[in-house]
């Protein structure tokens, strides 16, 4: 039987980063983000909005290679303490197979999400045992 390793990601700290993506559906107005992102900013966060978050192609936030790129650049960056993301809807699942894994096991972060992000969240904890919220 193998060992599982359970990941817990350490709390947030007044300044550290934030990093709000899309990785399923495009969310519906840059307005909420934009008043989200004042609201963590005032608690004493700093935030990085994703490249494509309101990207369009269909009912996805972009293409599959661009929200991608967004979710492995802040699971990648050092910098980036937390992951929140827009909205569920559809088409994370077809991100999984291309999620850099390896970077969530060197250096585990809070991941919240809910609806489609959801699969991301089983496939981090069954590859990474990392603790993720909805």
């Amino acid at each position: 039987m193998s060992s599982f390793t359970v990941r817990k990601p350490p709390r947030l700290k007044r300044g550290d980063v934030i990093g709000i993506l899309s990785p399923a559906s495009a969310p519906s107005a840059m307005e909420k983000i934009e008043k989200g992102v004042r609201y963590l900013e005032s608690c004493g966060y700093r935030v990085e909005v994703g490249k494509h978050v309101m990207k369009e192609k269909g009912y996805l936030a972009g293409e599959d290679e661009e929200r991608l790129a967004d979710l492995n650049g802040m699971l990648e960056d050092a910098r980036v303490r937390a992951i929140f993301t827009t909205r569920g809807g559809y088409g994370t699942p077809r991100l999984l197979d291309r999620v850099n894994y390896a970077a969530v096991r060197r250096d585990p972060k809070i991941l919240v999400g809910y609806s489609d992000i959801t699969s991301l969240q089983l496939a981090l904890f069954r590859k990474t045992g990392l603790i993720t919220f909805s």
